[in-house]
């Protein structure tokens, strides 16, 4: 919809701490074929080191806000804290509606658990992350569409992984090279084309890239069931 502008931040930190994090998910996971309890507190560690440093000031003045973006309009803070609430709630409430309904009808249709997680449950979960990030890449505010997403992703594995591998074992035994090299490589991307050509953003055709193996990885596990 919008290039994403890449920073200096984002090159240097941001994506290959996103790229860092998810290639430890997996030698961890795929080398003992679990994501065991002393992983998770490694996880939890790294987490808290992520805060500390995304919260740090950059060194180099480089700020998360690109120059070409709109300024933000301002509006009184109890208004805006409320906006924020009921947004997140919408949110929330519609992930959870649209989870649980796609999940039983999968159910009915007799697919498997892995195939659930990977597609129902992952875009369900993913709908706010999709949806905040459209909202911000049409305002033309691409550090918050690529912040969320690098955010996110890790957010998920070292504190939402760590969390629920240092309660339970997490299993890795139906997870497969070819999944474990989609993951990889969605993680490799970021990172090539924020350097590629000297241009910093991820454009269009970028985009259109990981979309399509997006599509193809999802017709492969159409082909598995």
């Amino acid at each position: 919809l919008y290039p994403v502008s890449v920073t200096n931040v984002n090159r240097k930190r941001d994506i290959p701490l996103t790229l860092i994090v998810t290639l430890l998910l997996l030698l961890f996971g795929m080398s003992s074929s679990e994501l065991s309890r002393l992983d998770g507190s490694l996880f939890i560690v790294l987490f808290a080191f992520y805060v500390y440093i995304a919260f740090r000031p950059s060194a180099n003045g480089d700020s998360a806000v690109n120059n070409e973006e709109e300024p933000v309009r301002r509006r009184p803070l109890f208004i805006t804290l409320i906006m924020a609430l009921a947004g997140l709630a919408g949110l929330i409430f519609g992930g959870e509606l649209f989870v649980n309904s796609a999940t039983s009808l999968a159910r009915e249709l007799g697919v498997s658990d892995k195939f659930i997680a990977i597609t129902i449950l992952a875009g369900g979960t993913s709908l706010p992350e999709l949806a905040t990030s459209i909202v911000a890449a049409v305002k033309g505010r691409g550090q918050l569409a690529l912040g969320n997403i690098l955010g996110s992703n890790v957010f998920n594995i070292l504190l939402i992984l760590g969390v629920s591998a240092l309660v339970t074992p997490l299993s890795f035994t139906s997870v497969t090279i070819v999944d474990a090299m989609v993951l990889a490589v969605s993680a490799i991307l970021p990172l090539v084309w924020s350097y590629s050509g000297r241009k910093f953003k991820i454009d269009r055709i970028e985009g259109a890239v990981m979309i399509a193996i997006l599509v193809v990885y999802y017709i492969y596990l159409f082909e598995k069931l």
